[in-house]
């Protein structure tokens, strides 16, 4: 099922609740760059896993690295 945002802050609350506010990210990740990639993107993916493989990718890592 698509992740609906229906505002930055909304997607910007579920990210900092989420288990992924605590994960190693890559150096030089900005929280604001990933929250504004899900409240864009996240009607386009089928739940969050894939949105943050989405993400990871579009930054030129590999998802998998990642657990994803």
């Amino acid at each position: 099922m698509p992740i609906l945002f229906d505002s930055y802050e909304a997607a910007s609350d579920w990210y900092s609740t989420s288990d992924y506010k605590e994960m190693e990210w890559y150096d030089g990740f900005e929280e604001e760059q990933f929250i504004e990639f899900a409240y864009a993107n996240g009607e386009h993916y089928d739940g969050e896993d894939s949105l943050i493989a989405a993400f990871l990718r579009e930054q030129g890592e590999e998802p998998e690295d990642y657990g994803f």
